[in-house]
């Protein structure tokens, strides 16, 4: 019959109704959906989940869960995953309309969730899906999807109330910023383990290049001792003698300071600054590895270690003028030599 019509009153039996003809009625009148914030699914912390009563109407059917229910998830595989949906079912064959667990399929990556199953006798309102990773033994509130609101998959029956409640939401939304905020805790510990890393590195960094000092002037030190000897035998006793005794007394040691951040080289006085090749100056240690002296007058070092056995000195004087010297640590000796630039 093309035109259908309901409710009067029988005579003689002449008007015989159904439920069909009374979900009928109300379909129109109502979206398939959720009431009112009802049906909130939570986590129990095991493989279980737990509906909060609440009102759903499925194509004119409605569904009354009257206290909360508690719905089981299939034990996880140990290295597959799955998205299980949780769901309120119309099942006109069977005549009754139930919340129940639909497990989802098994993927080795990423899984994909079931679609609900909408045919002639079956409805299915998807209220929440649940992310079963590989391995799972209890299911906690972030793994649960509120699908509630979702037109395609359940929605709201919006036309029946005047409000909708986002206790639910909010509830949901709270579990996942708890575990982004746990994500974040644990990035930002890494980061302050790289950086104690960092400085540990640059403390052993800054510890060799002292080590490294150490060893130039103490090479410096022996090879100034063995031109004193080289020439003790063209020198006469008292004046060899004189002169080791000058310079002894002379000699000072150059050690590497800081002061603000910056290294600096903390010379004693003035004559082993002009036998070391050293003045007054301002020291700075480049990124690439080289060393830049300025003194007060504004004559310019750059020293370059060019390898283990040798070490360019670049000056720029104050007045113009440029020279190189070259320091060659060798199997037969040093060998130092100085050369004009043009």
């Amino acid at each position: 019959m093309a035109e259908q019509y309901s409710f009067f009153n029988s005579k003689d039996h002449d008007r015989v109704y159904n439920a069909r003809h009374w979900a009928d009625y109300f379909y129109p009148l109502f979206k398939s959906g959720v009431f009112n914030g009802g049906l909130a699914v939570t986590a129990n912390d095991n493989m279980t989940a737990t509906i909060a009563p609440g009102y759903a109407w499925i194509d004119g059917y409605a569904y009354h869960l009257t206290e909360p229910l508690t719905v089981d998830l299939e034990t996880a595989s140990g290295n597959m995953n799955r998205i299980d949906n949780i769901v309120v079912q119309l099942d006109l064959s069977n005549r009754w309309i139930k919340a129940l667990t639909v497990t989802g399929n098994y993927y080795s990556g990423a899984a994909t969730a079931k679609e609900p199953e909408i045919t002639a006798t079956i409805h299915d309102l998807i209220i929440a899906r649940v992310n079963v990773a590989a391995g799972t033994t209890a299911i906690t509130q972030d793994m649960i999807e509120d699908t509630r609101m979702n037109d395609e998959l359940c929605g709201w029956v919006c036309g029946a109330v005047q409000q909708i409640s986002f206790a639910q939401i909010t509830a949901q939304f709270d579990a996942f910023f708890a575990a982004y905020k746990a994500d974040v805790t644990a990035e930002y510990a890494a980061y302050l383990q790289n950086i104690a890393s960092l400085e540990t590195q640059a403390q052993t960094r800054y510890d060799s290049m002292d080590e490294e000092f150490t060893a130039y002037e103490q090479q410096q030190k022996a090879a100034f001792e063995a031109w004193v000897e080289s020439i003790k035998n063209i020198l006469d006793g008292n004046a060899a003698g004189n002169l080791l005794l000058l310079i002894n007394e002379k000699m000072q040691k150059v050690t590497v300071g800081a002061a603000g951040g910056v290294a600096y080289l903390e010379i004693e006085d003035g004559l082993n600054l002009a036998l070391a090749g050293f003045t007054a100056c301002d020291t700075t240690f480049n990124t690439d590895g080289t060393i830049t002296q300025t003194d007060k007058i504004g004559n310019v070092k750059t020293t370059t270690f060019v390898s283990k056995q040798k070490i360019n000195e670049e000056y720029v004087l104050a007045s113009g003028d440029r020279y190189t010297k070259t320091t060659t640590f060798g199997s037969n000796g040093i060998k130092e030599r100085i050369v004009k630039n043009e």
